[in-house]
């Protein structure tokens, strides 16, 4: 079928048994059919791989040995036994609409540069766009463009390049891995890009799933992707927003409670600089990273706030649904 190409669609789970038969129904409603799902299950106990087996039987599962495993290691264990020539990478709190694939296919045809194709990504429960960029989100939501982030909740990847570049950084454990993995791909002389009509609907919302583990993850990362993949020029003024913006988000939205996690994070990252200096691969095409990781102090504080605002929402509305 050369004018239909295989895609697979890869999902990791732990214990969100109806959550996951939501976004498995949702691909299966896709108007493209020619897919396979697999699934990557992290040992649920709360019968998520009994669901799959018995009501999704043409579903690939794999399911590890226990529950220590990372995102990003079983996304990439998904990654790896995919058969796909396109492979789409979704949480398993996510929501495809139904002409989503389609519209990946048609696209990585048209351009065979195109590497990874980013998603508009609308929360479940507000209808809010989730921010992913450091600009006002009417300068870009309904604009296509080149970047060097995208949304990890739904995200479409051409299979030979992630191949070339290896996948996600298996040590990140989670959070950060998108920019690694689009820095890579860039680096390789292949575009990142955001895609507005591809839309699909995210339950999660960050701000009230942090913990010291997450915090110091999300640090640790961060930090060192500014390190080993921007220009030293942005490099230096984006640590001095991100170090503001994280200690601005420990002090307003959590009060101190994760400092712990946070400096874990923050003293990890100073002993790895002789490494991250030594394998330092920055970006070189600049102009991609406006959308990304450049913005001014003014523009991140902003985003801090509506960031706050949108989860106070998502707050009210995800216990409104849960009534």
């Amino acid at each position: 079928m050369l004018d239909k190409p295989l895609v697979s669609v890869v999902i990791a789970n732990w214990n969100r048994k109806d959550d996951l038969r939501e976004a498995i129904k949702s691909i299966y409603n896709q108007t493209y059919k020619n897919v396979e799902i697999i699934v990557v299950d992290n040992h649920s106990t709360d019968g998520s791989i009994e669901m799959v087996q018995k009501e999704f039987p043409d579903v690939k599962l794999i399911v590890m040995p226990n529950s220590s495993y990372g995102a990003c290691e079983t996304l990439n264990i998904g990654i790896a036994s995919a058969s796909g020539e396109y492979v789409v990478v979704m949480d398993n709190d996510a929501v495809l609409e139904k002409n989503w694939i389609e519209l990946v296919v048609e696209k990585f045809k048209k351009n065979e540069k195109v590497g990874i194709i980013g998603s508009k990504i609308i929360n479940y429960y507000t209808k809010n766009v989730e921010w992913v960029y450091a600009r006002p989100v009417e300068e870009w939501v309904d604009k296509e463009f080149k970047t060097s982030v995208f949304h990890g909740a739904a995200v479409a990847f051409r299979k030979s390049v992630i191949d070339k570049v290896g996948y996600y950084p298996k040590d990140y454990f989670i959070y950060g891995n998108e920019f690694a993995l689009s820095a890579k791909v860039i680096n390789v002389s292949y575009d990142v890009i955001y895609y507005p009509k591809l839309v699909a609907y995210h339950k999660a919302n960050y701000i009230f799933k942090k913990s010291e583990r997450s915090f110091y993850y999300s640090t640790r990362n961060t930090l060192q992707n500014i390190l080993r993949y921007l220009p030293i020029r942005i490099a230096i003024k984006s640590l001095f927003i991100t170090l503001l913006g994280q200690i601005g988000a420990l002090l307003l939205l959590y009060k101190g409670k994760y400092i712990k996690g946070y400096l874990k994070g923050l003293i990890e990252v100073v002993s790895m600089i002789p490494e991250i200096i030594k394998n330092r691969q920055p970006i070189l095409n600049v102009e991609i990273l406006d959308y990304g990781v450049k913005g001014s102090l003014k523009e991140s504080i902003n985003k801090l706030l509506r960031a706050y605002q949108s989860a106070c929402r998502y707050k009210v509305e995800r216990e409104k649904h849960n009534k």
